[in-house]
């Protein structure tokens, strides 16, 4: 009897000592809160970017975008590293999911895009930019 309880125990400390813990990247976090710049696309123009009560904006300065109405959507972050930053929001009015990497220490931003997810041709994208005006409140 003393063995089997023995077993028993030794083999549930094993599977505690294997599950998965709480992270951060399964909380909503919303680290750059305060925090606007603008960022240069290589290719695609630029966009003023605010981050403020849970909730980001983003306006385009030029590019085919500009013009259009700022738009406003909650996001979440982690942080990678010290200066470095993963944010990631859904725009469902454009079937639009998208992920980027800011980089603080190297004024660098990277950017995946799936837009126009339900529709019969999505589209995924990558881009890089240049960090630019950075305020931190």
């Amino acid at each position: 009897m003393k063995k089997a309880t023995l077993l028993i125990f030794f083999i549930s400390l094993g599977l505690t000592s294997f599950s998965q813990n709480t992270t951060s990247l399964d909380k909503e976090e919303h680290l750059l809160d305060g925090t606007s710049f603008t960022f240069q696309y290589q290719n695609a123009g630029a966009v003023d970017i605010s981050f403020t009560n849970d909730s980001l904006t983003y306006k385009w300065l030029n590019g085919k975008n500009a013009g259009k109405p700022a738009q406003t959507y909650p996001y979440k972050s982690t942080k990678i590293d010290s200066g470095i930053y993963l944010v990631n929001w859904h725009e469902p009015d454009t079937e639009n999911f998208v992920t980027q990497v800011y980089n603080f220490n190297s004024n660098s931003v990277k950017v995946s895009v799936i837009s126009k997810y339900g529709s019969e041709i999505p589209f995924l994208g990558f881009q890089s930019g240049v960090i630019e005006h950075v305020i931190r409140n």
